[in-house]
């Protein structure tokens, strides 16, 4: 009997997980179908971004192949009517028309050309001289390029306008100077620097004026440049008290330089009110400066403000005294020796051996009580016997 109870409760516990067996078979062949279905939108999806890819990279490719196709045809185009111009021989007059081809004149509104053709019409121009060089510059001119770059001047693009100014510059359309000029004092210091160069090309030492207006401080490497711009250029006499003047601190530093390399003797005394001004930069070229610029009331002005100085300055107001130093100079010269620092030792040494027979005399009676400036004194005359 219990047996069959167990056989009969089996076949009941059977019966009902058919059913539930039946569901989940059910459920998995469904599961299945959906992942097929779903792996199949996914094959077609990554099928359609891969053709829209390829696609994307032929037309790429077409419009590159192009693109380098046309601009080959630009330098060409360019190159001829560069070289045309070069090797220009006829008489050049302001009327004188350069033959310029149909084909070229009508691509000159179109603005990629007429960019390309502009830039080798720069390097050329910047790479040779003479007549080649002025006929570049009568042809810049014929095609109106120069009206394009003074468009670019209003640009909001600074270096657009920076490279409009350098373009006008190189191409010496002086007529656009006074165009120029407000962006001497532009808030972009490349701006800036290209305009002040240009003004110095275009009107020398007249170009100077900036320095009436400019709040921007002008940068080291910008004073070298005009400086050397200036050395190219006939001396003349400028006017540079009111600079000396400036509340701008470069502009102040730049005329000091301007004083000293034109020997402005007259300055003299404004320059020794600069020994006391607030920067350390204008006193630094102050006392470059009465190293050139000096009378024989100098170095006491340079002594008196010697030790509220730092060591640099110090060293630079003894190698002042070095060259207009006289013997009331001596005295304190020989009060240097004894501090504990080589170079302030060895500045006054060489100051003292280049003060004139008295000058070395001091410092040989000197030497025979400190070994280190006797030494160091020797080592200073085998360079002047050198």
């Amino acid at each position: 009997m219990i047996g069959l109870l167990q056989v009969s409760m089996m076949e009941t516990l059977l019966s009902s997980l058919i059913p539930i067996i039946a569901s989940i078979k059910l459920f998995l062949t469904f599961a299945f179908v959906i992942r097929l279905r779903t792996l199949g939108l996914v094959i077609i999806f990554f099928t359609i971004v891969m053709v829209v890819l390829l696609v994307f990279i032929l037309i790429f490719i077409y419009l590159k192949n192009k693109h380098e196709k046309k601009y080959a045809k630009y330098k060409i185009i360019s190159g001829l009517l560069i070289r045309k111009a070069v090797f220009f021989d006829g008489i050049m007059l302001e009327e004188t028309l350069i033959p310029v081809t149909k084909r070229a004149t009508k691509l000159m509104v179109n603005n990629r050309f007429r960019k390309l053709f502009t830039e080798d019409l720069i390097t050329a121009k910047n790479n040779i001289t003479g007549t080649s060089a002025e006929n570049l510059k009568h042809l810049y001119r014929q095609l109106n390029l120069h009206k394009n770059a003074f468009q670019d001047l209003k640009s909001t693009r600074w270096h657009i306008k920076a490279k409009a100014i350098q373009e006008l510059n190189l191409m010496e359309i002086i007529e656009f100077k006074d165009n120029l000029f407000p962006f001497t004092n532009h808030k972009t210091e490349l701006v800036r620097m290209e305009a002040q160069t240009a003004l110095i090309q275009f009107t020398g030492f007249e170009g100077l004026q900036f320095l009436d207006t400019i709040t921007y401080s002008i940068s080291e490497w910008q004073q070298i440049k005009l400086l050397q711009k200036l050395s190219n250029l006939p001396p003349v006499h400028i006017k540079i008290d009111d600079w000396l003047k400036s509340t701008n601190n470069s502009v102040v530093v730049f005329a000091l330089k301007l004083a000293r390399n034109y020997h402005h003797f007259e300055l003299h005394d404004l320059i020794l009110t600069c020994l006391d001004h607030s920067d350390a930069q204008v006193r630094q070229q102050a006392i470059y400066c009465l190293g050139e610029i000096y009378t024989n009331e100098t170095s006491i002005h340079l002594i008196s403000r010697f030790w509220r100085e730092g060591l640099k300055h110090q060293l630079l107001i003894i190698k002042a005294l070095k060259n207009i130093g006289s013997e009331n100079d001596i005295p304190f010269l020989l009060t240097l020796l004894p501090i504990d620092n080589y170079e302030m030792k060895l500045a006054a040494v060489e100051a003292l051996a280049f003060n004139g027979k008295k000058g070395l005399s001091s410092l040989n009676s000197y030497c025979k009580k400190d070994i280190e400036i006797h030494n160091i004194s020797m080592q200073v005359k085998e360079e002047l016997v050198a």
